[in-house]
């Protein structure tokens, strides 16, 4: 029968289990785990000897290991509390270790592929730095004060606010089609049937941006999703359709590109806040443009002007509002930053698409499930 234990008997017993996987007892190190895991009143607390359990696992089953570190780093709210009243020293450790094992064990032959085509020049070598940051083994490289992505940065990319336009060669192409454009989307927007709110729930983790949650304050009408196209809008919008397939949108498995209307009501402000990462630059076209709106970027605020566009990088807090008595429209998509190598480009590429298969995998698991594999696990090898 279990029984309770105190934060004393957590502690003694992790101490334990970490003897016991030092003196390669590694079936006695995850039993430790197991029981703390079961005995913890306190099931906000779990996780990290779920981490624990994960690392002294490793040596049994590097795949059940893996596994089992992703599902509790899918648990990122709740382990701040895991963390609680635990030494920093020993939650860096573990930590450190555990994000070792899910980057080689995800990216495995693909790791090595990757590492002979980065040798090969100091640009190509920046995606592994980017990897062991992305995996907290290394410190993430900012480029400027204002940039903190909530997702990964990559390093030694050119960190600006705002890009000249003239670097990039697409610019005239849309400008010059942005009457039709308008004219499309403008139809689109007529149909209210596609007008969802751009935030769909109030889990950003910024309350700002929460309060417009389920808002049509800040809507929007996508086109492209998550990389899925929406054949139906864009057959709509044949003067769109034909421009979006000359541009280099980047294409992230289960992520990108996205391109979508945005609608902003009057006197509505998106409050300050920060983009997902630096690979990708966003780009907006202005649609309907009023007096007394504009957006910020770091230490820079534009206007947008009607059949031009602005390119940004999101990755810096940027803030938005419009404080006219109509609606602000923009078209907005999304393009690789420009100082990505076509191999960094392949390599980032793989390595989301490995991580989206992962998530995907561990989101399917649970705590029991996850502890009545580890026991068959060992039981059978009877390590």
């Amino acid at each position: 029968m279990n029984s309770s234990k105190t934060v004393d008997d957590l502690n003694s017993q992790r101490n334990l289990g970490f003897m016991f996987h030092k003196s390669n007892d590694h079936n006695k190190a995850v039993q430790c785990f197991i029981d703390n895991i079961e005995n913890n009143p306190n099931k906000d607390k779990i996780y990290f000897d779920f981490l624990c359990l994960a690392t002294v696992l490793n040596k049994i089953n590097t795949k059940l290991s893996a596994t089992i570190i992703e599902w509790v780093f899918i648990k990122r709210p709740e382990l701040k509390f895991a963390y609680e009243h635990l030494p920093k020293s020993l939650v860096s450790e573990v930590s450190l270790y555990a994000n070792t094992i899910a980057r080689d064990f995800k990216y495995n032959e693909q790791l090595t592929e990757l590492k002979l085509l980065a040798n090969s020049s100091d640009n190509r070598a920046r995606l592994f730095d980017f990897l062991d940051a992305f995996h907290g083994l290394k410190q993430p490289e900012y480029g400027d004060v204002m940039q903190r992505p909530s997702y990964h940065v990559y390093p030694q990319l050119k960190a600006l606010a705002f890009h000249p336009l003239s670097d990039f060669p697409w610019v005239e192409l849309v400008e010059n089609k942005s009457d039709d454009i308008k004219h499309e989307l403008l139809q689109l927007f007529s149909n209210k049937s596609s007008i969802k709110p751009y935030i769909k729930e109030a889990n950003t983790g910024n309350s700002g941006l929460d309060t417009l949650a389920n808002s049509l304050n800040w809507s929007s009408i996508h086109l492209i999703q998550g990389g899925e196209y929406r054949d139906e809008l864009l057959k709509q919008c044949p003067v769109l359709s034909s421009v979006l397939k000359a541009l280099p949108l980047p294409v992230l498995s289960g992520n990108a590109p996205e391109a979508f209307l945005s609608v902003l009501k009057p006197k509505t402000s998106i409050l300050p806040h920060y983009g997902l990462s630096n690979i990708k630059l966003t780009v907006h076209l202005g649609i309907d443009i009023p007096q007394d709106c504009a957006i910020r970027v770091g230490n820079e605020t534009h206007t947008w002007k009607q059949g031009k566009l602005m390119i940004f990088d999101d990755s810096f807090e940027h803030e938005a509002w419009n404080e006219s008595n109509e609606n602000r429209i923009v078209f907005i998509f999304e393009i690789w930053h420009p100082e990505l190598s076509s191999i960094e480009i392949e390599g980032i590429q793989t390595i989301m698409k490995l991580q989206n298969e992962f998530n995907q995998s561990a989101q399917m698991c649970g705590a029991d499930s996850l502890l009545q594999e580890v026991k068959n696990v060992c039981k059978n090898t009877g390590k």
